[in-house]
């Protein structure tokens, strides 16, 4: 099933939340909101809408390596041609080949790699925020892993489940929690094998039983 097709079912199951609580219009709209982002969540472990939404183009990042790997290689000869070679010339030569090489290996998901690794460094800086923490760490651990694993089972839901806890008792909001929930479980039913158009379906038990349903 498509990304998109995810997020529309995720906002139906978040703002399902939000008018069976009786919440504002206001509220439901948010919850309905977080579903939808929340239908999304699953699916960080493959090049998807939610990877590419929140990662920096992988193309974007080469050029941007590129350009700062040869603009230090510049700046050394430079140094060099006017003042003479430094020793702290080397480690700067260094950073700048590091650069240049990762710019031909990188991919999108190590794109997604860096992307949560910047979200925990905001977490520990920024009031040591345990919910973004978590949130950059799921982003790491769901970089490096099979579609369909993890991300799409009990585990998965349950890691989600705590970090919006953890972020609904730093910034409360009416629903949060359960429409996220809403919105991550919407993503598994929808991928099940039940549904025709699904050819995989889902490990809900997975790594304990790996059958899927």
């Amino acid at each position: 099933m498509k990304g998109s097709s995810h997020f529309v079912i995720g906002v139906v199951a978040g703002a399902a939340v939000g008018l069976q609580a009786n919440y504002s219009l206001l509220t439901t709209a948010i919850c309905a909101g977080i579903g939808g982002v929340s239908g999304l969540v699953p699916d960080l472990d493959t090049n998807g809408v939610a990877s590419n939404r929140i990662t920096v183009s992988k193309q974007i990042s080469k050029t941007l390596m590129q350009i700062v790997g040869v603009c230090i290689l510049f700046a050394i000869a430079y140094q060099a041609a006017t003042d003479g070679f430094a020793l702290n010339d080397c480690i700067y030569g260094g950073i700048a080949l590091i650069l240049l090489i990762l710019s031909k290996k990188i991919t999108q998901r190590r794109m997604l790699t860096l992307t949560g690794a910047m979200v925990i460094l905001l977490g520990i800086s920024w009031q040591q925020s345990i919910g973004i923490i978590l949130s950059g760490s799921y982003i790491v651990i769901a970089s490096f892993l099979p579609h369909r694993s993890y991300t799409h089972s009990i585990i998965g839901l349950a890691f989600y489940a705590f970090i919006l806890v953890k972020l609904n008792e730093q910034w409360p909001v009416n629903g949060m929690v359960a429409a996220g929930i809403a919105g991550y479980i919407s993503h598994l039913l929808a991928d099940m094998k039940l549904l025709p158009m699904n050819r995989r379906g889902v490990k809900w038990f997975a790594p304990v039983w790996n059958r899927e349903f």
